[in-house]
């Protein structure tokens, strides 16, 4: 893990990891393929009519997140698959009836780069490409809970 030196800076590189352990006992394997990371969340608002106006107001409910994944669909060997996420594992976990909750990580590359950690469901899969062109994927997550922020250590 590389050490910041300077003290402030752009964050500009942001990777996706899977937990391919359990909860108790962490594997997290990065997206190596990953290339754009959308991450973020909405609080849900309401509109009161008050004898002074109108006013808005949180609804009172934890906000709710999402994020999107987009990168470029490798073929790994299945020999590799405990140390690799390809984006066929992913719409193998994306059709499974019922799907599996898991876990995800987004990690900033520097020690004390924010890291997000977070239960999500695969919303949605997408491939695209054209014929002699890489092919991407796309994958939208949706959480169950809110993330939980700490910071990048040593080992991510």
């Amino acid at each position: 893990m590389a050490e910041r030196i300077n003290p402030a800076v752009m964050n500009k590189e942001v990777n996706f990891f899977v937990n391919k352990g359990t909860e108790a006992a962490p594997n997290w394997v990065m997206v190596g393929c990953g290339n754009s990371k959308d991450y973020g969340g909405a609080v849900n608002m309401v509109t009161l009519n008050c004898d002074s106006g109108k006013r808005k107001f949180p609804d009172g409910e934890e906000a709710d997140y999402d994020a999107q994944l987009t990168g470029f669909v490798f073929e790994y060997d299945p020999a590799d698959a405990a140390t690799n996420v390809s984006a066929r594992e992913f719409e193998e976990w994306f059709k499974a009836v019922p799907q599996v909750r898991r876990q995800y990580r987004l990690a900033g590359k520097y020690e004390n780069d924010t890291v997000s950690t977070f239960w999500a469901f695969i919303a949605t899969f997408r491939t695209s490409g054209s014929n002699g062109e890489a092919r991407t994927y796309t994958i939208a997550f949706t959480f169950d809970g809110l993330p939980v922020l700490t910071n990048q250590t040593a080992t991510p």
